[in-house]
Order: C-alpha cells, then sequence, then structure tokens
C-alpha cells in the first residue's frame, strides 16, 4: 500500500509519496499553515507521506492548494488498490478547545466530500480548504462526510484534518475480502 505520484502543470508542481505502512513525513508546499495541516494528518493517519509542492504563490495560494490534493487524491487511490483486505468505512469525532469535527468515510470508489459547517480564513483561505477536501475525495475515490462547529477557524480546520486522517486509519485497518455485496469497490 504504497505509492508516488507527481504532477506538473505551467503553475504547479507537486510530488507525493505515500506509505501506509510507513510512519516519517516530510511536508513542504510553500504553505506553512497547510505544510502544518497535512502534518497532523500523516501523524494521526499514522502513514508515511511526503509532500514536495512548488507552486505560483505570488498569484494565489489556490493552485498549488488545488495541486496537492489532486496529487494526494490520487495517491492514494494508487496506494489502496483493490481495497480487499480493508474494512472500508471509518469514522472519528475530534475536540479541539471550542471546536469539533465529526467525520465518517467509506472507501467506496466514489468520492464525494459533504460538508455541514463552514470554514473561516485561518492560514489559506476557508473556501479553499473546502475546496482542498473535496478535490482530495474525487481524487481518491474516497466518500467523506465532514461535520464541522466552533468558533476558531484554525481549530475547526485541524479538528478536521485529524478526523479525516483518524477515519482514514480506521477505514484501512485489516478487514475480510472485500466488503461489499457487489464484490468490488469502485
Amino acid at each position: 500500500m504504497k505509492a508516488r505520484v507527481s504532477r506538473e502543470t505551467k503553475e504547479t508542481k507537486v510530488e507525493v509519496y505515500v506509505d501506509f505502512f510507513g510512519e516519517d513525513y516530510e511536508i513542504s508546499t510553500g504553505i506553512a499553515f497547510l505544510d502544518h495541516m497535512l502534518e497532523n494528518f500523516a501523524k494521526h493517519a499514522e502513514i508515511g507521506l511526503v509532500v514536495r509542492a512548488k507552486g505560483d504563490l505570488e498569484v494565489d495560494e489556490h493552485h498549488t492548494v488545488e495541486d496537492v490534493a489532486i496529487t494526494l487524491g490520487r495517491a492514494f487511490k494508487e496506494a489502496l488498490g483493490s481495497k480487499e483486505g480493508l474494512k472500508r468505512f471509518g469514522y472519528a469525532i475530534v475536540p479541539m478547545d471550542e471546536s469539533v469535527a465529526i467525520c465518517g468515510i467509506d472507501l467506496s470508489g466514489r468520492g464525494v466530500f459533504v460538508l455541514n459547517g463552514e470554514f473561516g480564513d485561518a492560514g489559506i483561505k476557508g473556501e479553499n480548504v473546502v475546496h482542498f477536501f473535496d478535490t482530495f475525495c474525487r481524487n481518491s475515490g474516497i466518500n467523506v462526510f465532514l461535520e464541522v462547529r466552533g468558533a476558531n477557524s484554525h481549530h475547526k480546520i485541524e479538528a478536521s484534518f485529524k478526523a479525516l486522517a483518524l477515519s482514514i486509519k480506521m477505514a484501512t485497518e485489516k478487514g475480510k475480502g472485500v466488503r461489499s455485496t457487489k464484490g468490488v469497490l469502485d
């Protein structure tokens, strides 16, 4: 359960390495807040993760955030493969000070993101946080329901990344066979 994926456009250059059996992480996107969120994600998912990105940050953070999410999602999809032998479903509730994130996921292959709540700006624009999660889901094939509440945007965003990480950790634990009456997950 490993994958290395890269993406290069006129706006960005992104390299991602995912190792579900690893534990070391190295994150460098040029956006300190995104680095912090992805470090939390790797730590709490208990995966090895390398993300290196260079983007046109002089224009805006949007292209870098989007292309990191695309590349990370594609790496997850490749690393998860057929998902045979995985539990498939995961969930977590993560409180952080006055905020809380509730997350449920399905490794169904049908990448949909549903958000109940909102993010304000905190290190990156709140709209780009939503775009990150949505883009990651569409490219990974992971279905994510996320509810977030609280007053502090930093806390809400960080709790959300941690809740997603813990949900992925649970869903990728050992199970038996392919967890679908169809016999496939996609």
